[in-house]
């Protein structure tokens, strides 16, 4: 322990006196990469080119349906029909006669034509296809907003670490002197060994608390690594930027909530907006279609297996507009067209309640960062006037003009008055990173960093 407290002491000095020059690290770099090397964000921009391919084929619907045909059948029992044949006498009578029509074998070949002209359900698709890609990118906007916010309070986690470290610092270092202070004193007999103690159980204290804060210091660069991607060594030994944070870069300007900016509410509506055209799609399923069709081919009859027997073959083709209209289905229209109501109607329900807690939170995290901001002046305020005092009551222990207790106490006093002031601070930025993502403006944040 008597080693390793020096060595600490020695790291302390090093680190008021300023880091190694190492690579500037920026939030804006930090959010970059990691859009850049996380997997999930990748999943969901795949989602998006998945849904764009769908839209294409939905259009694709438009297009000319070409197919080719052939198949080779044989007739065991070839079909026959009853034939009239009285009526074409001169005389007509009523005599008729069976005969049999086609051959034991026979091929049908040829190339089917079919192009949509006025198909409703087509366009209604599209549109839906339309919505669903908007849904997607909902979804992959959502994505990135939340990993964007996890590497915002990360990289506000480092920088409120590296402030405490600070403060860990000169605490372990003012502590370190009114120890040896006191133990010159009781060299001289002026101070009891309890106030020794007591000196040297609050350095101690303030040891353990600048390698906890180190400690987690640490934990939170190797997170933001995990982030990222960005290598643990950089960010270990690199200089991070935390302008953002400074003269009030957190703030808030436009406090109401921009609704189409924020993916849950963006994605609620896009969802009702996708319901309503499904009823459309469904009302209008079987509506009339017309297209028009061609056909360009052959057929071949013949009595015995031979496929490329000569003088077999007779062409067949047609063009002609086709006309379908659905008269009956066994599914029922009117019910999916509920259904899909009901659903809509759910979801508007729920967008109410999104927008409604949206704005009511805004209202509350404003109220709460108004304290916040005025206990964090207050406790700054302090801390200055603690620490004003510990270095005169410090002067004055020397000079033999108050008691050991005294000094020791105003010094534990000063490192629980700032530990209360750190706790405040953060709880601040905490808040208006949150008022910001709230509000629907953490893009704009981000921007403004470029």
């Amino acid at each position: 322990m008597k080693s390793t407290i020096p060595s600490i002491l020695f790291i302390l000095l090093i680190s008021l006196s300023g880091k190694l020059p190492g690579q500037e690290i920026k939030l804006i770099t930090c959010l970059d990469s990691a859009l850049a090397n996380k997997g999930n964000i990748q999943a969901v921009r795949i989602d998006i080119e998945i849904a764009k391919l769908q839209t294409s084929s939905a259009y694709q619907k438009y297009m000319p349906d070409l197919s080719l045909s052939y198949n080779y059948r044989y007739n065991p029992i070839i079909p026959t029909q009853i034939i009239p044949l009285g009526q074409f006498s001169q005389i007509p009578s009523d005599e008729k006669r069976p005969i049999k029509f086609g051959t034991d074998w026979q091929q049908n070949s040829g190339l089917n034509l079919y192009q949509p002209i006025i198909d409703f359900s087509i366009r209604s698709r599209v549109s839906e296809s339309r919505i669903n890609e908007k849904l997607k990118n909902s979804d992959a906007a959502a994505a990135e907003r939340d990993l964007k916010l996890e590497v915002i309070k990360s990289f506000t986690n480092i920088w409120l670490r590296e402030e405490q470290l600070r403060s860990a610092t000169l605490d372990t270092l003012r502590t370190s002197r009114t120890k040896e202070l006191f133990m010159a004193k009781a060299k001289e007999g002026k101070v009891l060994r309890t106030e020794v103690n007591r000196a040297i159980l609050n350095h101690n204290n303030s040891l353990a608390e600048y390698v906890a804060v180190s400690s987690s210091l640490t934990r939170e660069k190797i997170y933001m690594s995990f982030l990222t991607g960005i290598s643990l060594d950089s960010l270990l030994v690199g200089s991070f930027d935390f302008s953002p944070f400074s003269d009030g870069g957190l703030q808030v300007s436009d406090t109401d909530p921009l609704l189409d900016s924020i993916p849950s509410v963006k994605s609620l509506r896009l969802r009702a907006e996708l319901l309503e055209q499904q009823q459309r799609s469904e009302k209008i399923k079987h509506a009339p279609t017309i297209g028009f069709e061609g056909f360009l081919g052959a057929n071949q009859y013949t009595d015995v297996f031979n496929p490329f027997l000569s003088d077999s073959w007779y062409g067949v083709s047609y063009l002609g507009l086709s006309l379908r209209l659905q008269i009956i289905s066994g599914s029922s229209t009117k019910n999916s067209v509920n259904r899909l109501k009901l659903e809509e109607k759910g979801v508007i329900s729920r967008l109410d309640d999104e927008i409604n807690n949206v704005n009511n939170k805004s209202l509350l995290l404003m109220e709460e960062i108004k304290q916040a901001e005025y206990q964090v002046d207050l406790y700054r305020q302090n801390t200055a006037l603690y620490e004003e005092n510990l270095s005169l009551n410090q002067d004055r222990f020397d000079k033999g003009q108050i008691n050991a207790y005294d000094l020791v106490t105003e010094e534990i006093d000063f490192q629980k008055e700032m530990a209360r002031y750190n706790e405040k601070r953060a709880e601040l930025v905490y808040k208006q990173i949150e008022l910001i993502n709230n509000t629907g403006t953490l893009s704009s944040f981000i921007d403004n960093l470029r």
